[in-house]
C-alpha cells in the first residue's frame, strides 16, 4: 500500500505540513526508515526523530519549526493507531461454515458468518451478521453473539451468555464458567449452583486466557467499550461499567461494582463486595479492601490514596536509620543511668 501524506492527514483529521511525500508504511520511532511514517507524542522526543530515516512524522498539534514533513494532530498516538489499522487491515474473512464444524439444533445465524473447522456450537446459538468463530472454539447452548464479533481459537463461551456487537474474545478465554461459590456443611464445602450468566456490552475486548465467571443468579456484566487484558480473573456477579481498562494479572472477586472509565493496573486485587466508583485509577499490585470514591488514585496494600502511600513508603525506607538512632539512644540512656547510680529502664 502507498498513500500520500495528505491522504493520511485527511484520514486522521490532521494538518499536513511540508512536502506531500509518499508513505508505504507506519512504524515506531526506533524502526523508522525511508518511506515510513512514525510518531511522537512528547515534544521532548522531536530531536530523536531528526536522527531517523523516517520520511514523515505525526506530531502534537502545537509543534512548531519542525523540518521533516509532518502531520499535526491533537492525539498523535491515536492517529498512529488508526493508521496502523489502515496499513495492516488483518486477515480477510472467509464467510461460510466449515464442513468440520459442529452445529447444534435450532441455531440462528445472520448473514456472512464465518465458522472454522472443529468449532462446536450448541443448541439455540444465535450469531449476528459477519460474526467470525475461529477453529476449535466452543460456543455452548443458548449463547448469543452480536454483529461483527470475533471469537478466536480455543475460546469457551458457556451456556446462556450474551455478547454484544463488535466483541473480540482472544484465544483461551473462558466466558461463563461457574462462579466460585461454596457453603460449609461441617467440614465439607457444598457447591452453590451457579445459574446466572455473563453479559458483555458492545465493543468489549477480552484478552487471552482471561476468565469471567457466570453469576450465581442474574448476570456478571461488562459495559460498553471495556477492555480486558490477558490473564485476568473476574468473579461471579461482578458488574463493570463502560470504557474501563483492566490490565494483565489483575484479580476481581465476586459481587464487585466498578463504575465507568476505571483503570485497574497489573496485578491489582479487589476483594469481594467492594465498590469502585467512576474515573478511578487502581495502581499496579494495589489491594483494594474498601470502597474507592470517584476520581481517586489509590495504591499499596491495603489500597489508600496514592500520595499517602508514597509518604508511608518513604517513611519505611528510613526505618533502618531510625532503628540505629533508637539503639544509640538506648545505649546512651543506659550509660547515663549507670553514671547516676540508677537502674537502666527495661
Amino acid at each position: 500500500m502507498e498513500k500520500s501524506l495528505e491522504e493520511l492527514a485527511q484520514y486522521v483529521g490532521g494538518e499536513r505540513v511540508g512536502e506531500n511525500v509518499a508513505i508505504t508504511g507506519v512504524t515506531g520511532l526506533s524502526q523508522a526508515r525511508s518511506g515510513y511514517l512514525t510518531f511522537v507524542d512528547d515534544p521532548a522526543m522531536l530531536s530523536q526523530v531528526k536522527a531517523t530515516e523516517a520520511s514523515a512524522v505525526i506530531v502534537p498539534q502545537k509543534t512548531a519549526d519542525f523540518p521533516l514533513p509532518h502531520i499535526k494532530v491533537k492525539n498523535p498516538r491515536l492517529a498512529f493507531a488508526r493508521l496502523l489499522g489502515l496499513f495492516h487491515p488483518g486477515k480477510p474473512r472467509k464467510p461460510g461454515i466449515h464442513q468440520a464444524a459442529i452445529v447444534g439444533s435450532d441455531a440462528v445465524f445472520g448473514s456472512d458468518v464465518s465458522i472454522g473447522a472443529y468449532a462446536v456450537l450448541g443448541d439455540r446459538v444465535s450469531l449476528g451478521d459477519r460474526v467470525t468463530i475461529y477453529p476449535l472454539a466452543c460456543i455452548d447452548d443458548d449463547v448469543s453473539i452480536g454483529d461483527d464479533s470475533i471469537i478466536y481459537p480455543h475460546v469457551s463461551i458457556m451456556r446462556g451468555c450474551r455478547l454484544g456487537s463488535r466483541v473480540t474474545v482472544h484465544s483461551g478465554a473462558v466466558i461463563g464458567a461457574d462462579g466460585f461459590g461454596f457453603v460449609k456443611d461441617g467440614r465439607s464445602s457444598v457447591k452453590i449452583p451457579q445459574v446466572g450468566n455473563v453479559v458483555l456490552g458492545d465493543d468489549v475486548e477480552i484478552g487471552a486466557n482471561t476468565t469471567i465467571d457466570r453469576a450465581t443468579t442474574e448476570s456478571t456484566s461488562l459495559g460498553r467499550g471495556t477492555k480486558i487484558d490477558n490473564l485476568i480473573q473476574i468473579g461471579h456477579n461482578t458488574r463493570i461499567g463502560d470504557d474501563c481498562i483492566i490490565v494483565s494479572q489483575a484479580g476481581l472477586a465476586g459481587s464487585i461494582v466498578v463504575g465507568d472509565r476505571v483503570t485497574i493496573a497489573a496485578q491489582a486485587g479487589v476483594r469481594d463486595h467492594v465498590e469502585i466508583e467512576s474515573d478511578c485509577i487502581i495502581a499496579g499490585r494495589a489491594g483494594v479492601t474498601k470502597k474507592v470514591p470517584s476520581g481517586s488514585l489509590v495504591s499499596g496494600f491495603p489500597a489508600r490514596p496514592h500520595r499517602q502511600e508514597l509518604r508511608i513508603e518513604a517513611a519505611i525506607a528510613k526505618l533502618p536509620e531510625l532503628l540505629a538512632q533508637v539503639r544509640e539512644m538506648e545505649k546512651r540512656i543506659e550509660e547515663l543511668c549507670l553514671e547516676s547510680g540508677k537502674n537502666p529502664p527495661q
